[in-house]
């Protein structure tokens, strides 16, 4: 993802950029949607990468795959300032919609149910990090194959995330992925942070 048709980081901490933000990409459903997956970032204990201040000036460069009721996925590339880079892999055990109460039982409360099944770090080699920058400069932006949401289907989102030099990007691909965005996705999820999962679980 290159630097054009990015923003400013925000002097807010918000997780996306919503109304009124051009220059960059937006989630599908607005608002809406930028609290629900700023709800599982918050959960997984990731950072905003929107944000500016001191504190995240490392470049970084995040894959969120919310995979419709499957468990919401985070990884993020986190690039020191000496070169080397970190991987952090962050799944919920559950996706946002709550079980209804059961009689008799006590009801699942949100923090619960949006518990964090895998937390790990990875510390990456220079020839890895230039594969995800690679990966991450093929995608589109803005995204051809992105779908309205009117032609919206199993409800899964392959979102892209990168600060650079103080400057925001994003890009949302509903359902279907470009090739790129597919391989970008893939290739850190499952070869980089190696989480298990099925290919009939892809999608």
């Amino acid at each position: 993802m290159a630097i054009n048709n990015s923003v400013p980081c925000s002097e807010k901490s918000d997780y996306f950029p919503v109304d009124g933000i051009s220059g960059t990409g937006s989630l599908h459903f607005g608002k809406d949607q930028a609290d629900w997956e700023g709800l599982y970032l918050l959960h997984m204990g990731e950072p905003s990468l929107f944000a500016c201040g001191p504190q995240n000036s490392e470049l970084e460069y995040r894959f969120l795959w919310d995979r419709s009721l499957s468990e919401p996925i985070a990884v993020r590339l986190v690039i020191h300032a000496d070169g080397s880079g970190t991987l952090f892999v962050r799944v919920l055990q559950h996706a946002l919609m709550l079980p209804p109460p059961v009689h008799g039982k006590k009801e699942v409360t949100l923090d619960k149910w949006l518990k964090v099944k895998l937390d790990k770090r990875m510390d990456l080699p220079y020839e890895q990090i230039q594969q995800v920058i690679d990966l991450f400069n093929r995608i589109e932006f803005p995204s051809e194959n992105a779908k309205s949401i009117s032609e919206t289907t199993d409800g899964s989102d392959w979102i892209f995330e990168s600060r650079v030099s103080g400057r925001y990007r994003l890009v949302d691909f509903r359902n279907t992925p470009s090739q790129a965005a597919r391989k970008a996705g893939l290739f850190m999820v499952l070869d980089l942070a190696k989480v298990p999962i099925p290919q009939n679980a892809i999608y």
